[in-house]
């Protein structure tokens, strides 16, 4: 048992990154939404990208501005549906 950690202390820590990924999935879309509103850098920028040929700087933030917003509207339909 490293470190303290036994199987009922990471089953319980499993359960419930489960049952609240919804929230974390909406706080991430939320964050992707507002980089590329603010064009961030560490967002936004295609320098060093393996595919930095294929997107621009622009193309980029309209990718993770609909990622954002796909999300966030799966993170609130499962807060729906319960």
């Amino acid at each position: 048992m490293a470190l303290g950690w036994d199987v009922t202390r990471m089953e319980r820590l499993g359960s419930w990154k489960m049952s609240k990924w919804d929230i974390v999935a909406a706080a991430f879309g939320l964050l992707l939404i507002v980089g590329s509103v603010r064009n961030w850098n560490w967002l936004c920028d295609p320098t060093g990208a393996p595919y930095a040929y294929l997107f621009g700087r622009g193309a980029r933030r309209v990718i993770f501005l609909l990622l954002g917003v796909v999300l966030i509207i799966v993170s609130l339909w499962s807060l729906a549906l319960g």
